[in-house]
């Protein structure tokens, strides 16, 4: 089994248990690829998070955290390469431009094995973190509006997809901290009533562009079980984009995002039906070669197959 996005207590301060025992749990579990992920440093400290504020921290102890996982996770890849193939990444952080500029020279780094294309910022607001917050980036997009925060974030994943990162990450996380009683005054429809395709189509044409531009590129998107243990009943992507990515031709991975011990793996067999269900007929993963990693797939009906989906029987 395969993740393609993790963290760790230890460099992510919303996160809960050290990375040594996250790695340890997952080879318990019968993963056989674990990328592992933490978020690259945010330039400003103005982008700190609540629980960084507490820690007293400045963006300075973010790239010395980030420096410090560098060198634990390659020492980790080599003291468990014979249990799992451990791929040293990183989540990009799409706040800005000069976060942009920072990521693609990350990218670039000999270190780096593969990336995450994420992004959690819209108007270098944050988007996922509390309602309040992301009422605060719709308020600041053009005319208020939802529509227009949609288009804002999916314009700034395509400057992210021009990066090509390996995996693109939840792709709709626009979607989460959204209130259910958020309406969008272009259709007069609840929010969550709207049809993208239908009523904003140009947000719809975005999101096609993105997904064409990874197809292109041959980078993969995950079905990402985070949304399941957040209260969605479907992973990222919705169906609607998941459908739409098939239709395309694109390639998903799997990933659990997980951020604690007890959530690697989670919902992994409702993700697995999930695939089923749109259609899918194979699953890709990155493994590691000499020459850097490639991508590989696998049918569903050989994943399937894995002795790792007993622990949810």
């Amino acid at each position: 089994m395969h993740t393609h996005h993790s963290h760790s207590g230890d460099y992510v301060s919303h996160a809960n248990d050290p990375l040594e025992d996250m790695v340890n749990l997952y080879i318990k579990k019968g993963f056989k690829t674990l990328c592992l992920t933490e978020h690259m440093p945010r330039i400003d400290s103005k982008f700190l998070y609540p629980e960084e504020l507490d820690k007293s921290y400045t963006s300075q102890n973010l790239f010395e955290d980030f420096h410090k996982y560098l060198n634990h996770a390659q020492e980790l890849k080599i003291r468990h390469k014979e249990k799992i193939d451990i791929i040293v990444g990183f989540e990009i952080e799409g706040i800005n431009q000069d976060h942009i500029n920072l990521a693609s020279r990350l990218i670039d780094d000999p270190k780096l094995e593969m990336s995450v294309g994420s992004v959690h910022f819209v108007h270098e607001i944050p988007i996922d973190f509390s309602e309040d917050l992301w009422v605060s980036a719709k308020q600041a997009s053009l005319g208020g509006s939802t529509r227009s925060l949609y288009k804002s974030y999916f314009e700034l994943q395509s400057k992210i997809i021009d990066l090509k990162p390996t995996v693109i990450g939840h792709f709709d996380l626009i979607r989460l901290c959204q209130p259910q009683d958020d309406y969008d005054e272009t259709t007069n429809k609840l929010t969550k009533q709207v049809n993208i395709k239908s009523d904003w189509p140009e947000v719809w044409e975005l999101i096609l562009n993105n997904i064409i531009k990874v197809i292109k590129y041959g980078g993969l998107i995950e079905l990402n079980s985070s949304a399941i243990r957040k209260g969605w009943d479907v992973p990222y992507p919705q169906k609607d984009i998941a459908e739409a990515i098939v239709e395309a031709g694109g390639k998903f991975c799997l990933s659990d995002d997980a951020h604690a011990l007890s959530q690697i793996g989670l919902n992994y067999h409702r993700v697995l039906s999930y695939a089923k269900d749109l259609g899918i007929k194979k699953l890709y993963h990155v493994e590691s070669t000499d020459d850097g990693i490639k991508i590989v797939s696998d049918t569903i009906e050989k994943i399937e197959s894995s002795p790792f989906w007993n622990q949810y029987k």
